[in-house]
């Protein structure tokens, strides 16, 4: 009988355990951004938000389109208002865990502020357009913003926040009267979460963990077979 290559199985045992490897990181370091827009019915009459009133308006949108358990890593708000003075709104967000951030407050860069009527924007962390919301020009806005708070609060890499899905609280108003009403059309709401728990990867990593004794007894014994077969005599014909 021929001679068995004493590291032919070891090897494919290594390529398995590599593969698996491979397959689960993605899964263990996986995140995922959800965006779900709410749409004002009848803007003009619910979307309101009542000129030169600091008592202001909360738009409250049930965000459901993350998994039980997913916990927030980031946000970021899309905006749609039309009407009003833009250099007159305040705005902040509300997480279902009650973290606040602010989004808005009086925009613009002179005594009177933005002089504008209405925006389409997203209100993001890190790199955007046109820099901070707060030194926004006049006329229409549009593209990205980085806001007057922090949204990083509501999640950070290595500290996650809440709960993603649940009651999520947009609060509008408008700080000085004579600029007419502005009124909110819509509000997106992107959400980057951690998946919680993650199943494959947990799964995959707790079959490496097991293998672990089988697969070095099983290495250490064909390395034990293929020697002992190796080094017997064969038998000479005469």
């Amino acid at each position: 009988m021929a001679a068995m290559k004493p590291f032919t199985n070891c090897h494919a045992m290594r390529t398995i355990l590599t593969a698996i490897l491979l397959l689960a990181t993605p899964f263990a370091h996986a995140t995922l951004t959800w965006s779900q827009t709410f749409t004002i019915i009848n803007p003009a009459l619910n979307g309101a938000i009542p000129d030169g009133n600091p008592s202001g308006i909360y738009f409250d949108g049930s965000f459901n389109l993350a998994n039980a358990g997913d916990r927030v890593l980031g946000v970021s708000v899309g905006l749609d208002l039309s009407g009003g003075y833009n250099g007159d709104l305040y705005a902040y967000l509300a997480a279902p865990d009650g973290t606040l951030v602010l989004l808005i407050n009086q925009p613009g860069t002179d005594a009177f502020g933005a002089g504008g009527a209405g925006m389409h924007i997203t209100l993001q962390a890190g790199t955007s357009d046109h820099g901070s919301i707060q030194s926004a020009g006049d006329g229409y806005l549009s593209g990205s913003y980085n806001p007057a708070g922090n949204l990083t609060s509501f999640g950070t890499p290595g500290s996650t926040g809440g709960s993603a899905n649940g009651t999520w609280s947009l609060y509008f108003s408008d700080l000085s009267s004579g600029g007419g009403t502005a009124q909110l059309n819509s509000w997106t709401l992107g959400v980057t979460v951690v998946p919680e728990p993650v199943p494959l990867a947990l799964g995959l990593f707790a079959a490496v963990l097991l293998a672990g004794g089988p697969l070095k007894w099983a290495v250490g014994h064909i390395r034990v077979k293929s020697k002992s077969r190796s080094t017997a005599p064969r038998s000479v014909t005469g």
